[in-house]
């Protein structure tokens, strides 16, 4: 008995139901894909605050979040300080805490470290190079790498000195110490017995989204001669702009972008910068001073996300923030 192929229509209803099945696939495969990468992202919070934690056992205090000497403004951020406590001992005994161009001289401060990455975020590129400059405030030419991660200076971050937000509040966990620290000088470095509001109630540190394509359209001098990606080096040794790349604070909501039309002068681009973001549906991953990895929602009440920011204000929090 001749045998009877599929006829066009018979194939077409397949075709069509292949397709049907796909489509509802899709969503939950990419479901399950940000589900894995938000899950490594929070591992990488949970094993910068046990770096922190282990830096507040040695010394009883947590690091500087940025360093400032003097005139003619020169520092690190609390990453570098941080090195030996989460893997990458050999990297921090080599740093140069005192002849700090040597770093980007030797090449320390273009290296890549995936733990201060978040799979989610989006960077140009992982290493670019960038000039000295007035505007950006960068003191030494060369190669830098980035980080998706930033300290909670507190209420405000961004600018330290004059900002549409600020000047800045330092009532966080990582902020601006030394001889021309903000919003005063010689700030100290504070430790966990400081946190009086509860290590469970106080961010320690909490993410930052570096794809925003309305940012790269302002223009060049009102963003600092950086694009978005660019404001993300981990080892910042220059002057106040520091802040714009390893701090964040409550002065915006969680996940504020720049939006269009864009206003004038500095505000759009201290908007993006001082605030918490990232590329997860929905919030932002934190953790906090007691070790602990939060999701924070960014329909989060304004007070309440300022509440959990500083570390003595006597805010009573919601258990279910």
């Amino acid at each position: 008995m001749k045998s009877r192929g599929f006829t066009l229509v018979e194939l077409l209803v397949v075709i069509a139901i292949i397709g049907v099945l796909v489509a509802l696939l899709l969503p939950a495969v990419q479901a399950a894909r940000e589900a894995a990468r938000r899950m490594s992202c929070q591992n990488n919070l949970k094993q910068l605050s046990l770096a922190l934690q282990n830096h507040e056992d040695v010394y009883k205090r947590l690091p500087e979040g940025l360093r400032q000497e003097a005139s003619p403004y020169r520092g690190y951020t609390f990453f570098t300080k941080l090195l030996p406590y989460f893997e990458q001992k050999g990297l921090g005994d080599k740093w140069d805490f005192t002849n700090l161009g040597n770093n980007t001289t030797n090449g320390y401060t273009a290296t890549k470290l995936k733990s201060l990455m978040c799979p989610t975020d989006v960077f140009q590129s992982l290493v670019f190079t960038v000039p000295v400059s007035s505007s950006s405030g960068v003191a030494y030419a060369g190669d830098y790498s980035v980080t998706s991660y930033v300290g909670n200076f507190g209420e405000v971050s961004y600018h330290p000195t004059t900002s549409p937000l600020g000047p800045c509040k330092a009532n966080g966990v990582l902020f601006f110490t030394g001889p021309a620290g903000a919003p005063a000088v010689n700030q100290e470095a504070v430790g966990l017995k400081d946190i009086t509001d509860g290590t469970s109630n106080t961010i320690m540190m909490g993410e930052r989204y570096h794809l925003d394509k309305n940012f790269d359209t302002i223009t060049a001098s009102s963003r600092s001669d950086l694009l978005m990606h660019q404001w993300s080096m981990w080892a910042w040794s220059g002057g106040f702009k520091g802040s714009g790349h390893v701090l964040a604070s409550a002065a915006v909501p969680i996940n504020n972008r720049v939006t269009l039309p864009l206003g004038s002068g500095f505000g759009p681009q201290d908007r993006r910068i001082a605030g918490y973001s990232s590329g997860h549906p929905g919030g932002a991953n934190m953790t906090l001073c007691d070790g602990s990895v939060r999701f924070l929602r960014d329909s989060i009440s304004q007070v309440t996300l300022v509440a959990l920011s500083s570390r003595d204000s006597g805010d009573v929090i919601a258990e279910d923030f």
